[in-house]
């Protein structure tokens, strides 16, 4: 029976490092936990110095784990494994946002009535005041209340 613990915890490892380069952590990350712990338990119950091989076997994971992830990031292969970019790279925090009032940009997403707008290169999430205002038309903030930029269409 010791066998097969020590098999069904091999195989969950082979399928949490599986996980790791598929999805990230899933489904199959789930499965590998539950197995381990299923090894760890009996373990536990069918040999008679069990938690001692589960004290072995944590001390041994948890500095390997370390250790590779160390080494990936001396390595930069890190980026692969954990994102480092954000979408919204050039989004103004939300701190601050009494700088764009009485600003003047160009909407690059309909308004209907919450969309994108961009002031001289940075992106700002607006409410219009009207219902809907198209793509590509100018705008002017007008108000900025609770973290929120209100704007309204210029007409030329």
């Amino acid at each position: 029976m010791f066998a097969i613990a020590m098999g069904l915890f091999a195989i969950s490892l082979v399928v949490l490092i599986i996980d790791i380069f598929i999805e990230g952590f899933g489904p199959l990350a789930i499965v590998g936990i539950l197995g381990v712990i299923a090894a760890f338990v009996m373990t536990a119950i069918f040999h008679d110095f069990g938690w001692l091989i589960i004290l072995i076997k944590i001390a041994v994971l948890v500095p390997s784990t370390y250790g590779l992830f160390r080494f990936l990031r001396k390595r930069q292969l890190d980026g692969k494994f954990i994102l480092n970019e954000t979408l919204a790279e050039d989004t103004v925090e939300l701190g601050g946002l009494e700088y764009f009032l009485g600003k003047e940009g160009i909407t690059k997403t309909d308004l209907r009535p919450q969309g994108m707008v961009d002031f001289n290169g940075t992106n700002v999430e607006v409410v219009s005041d009207a219902k809907f205002i198209p793509v590509d038309k100018r705008v002017k903030v007008v108000d900025v209340q609770n973290r929120r930029v209100f704007v309204k269409l210029i007409e030329n």
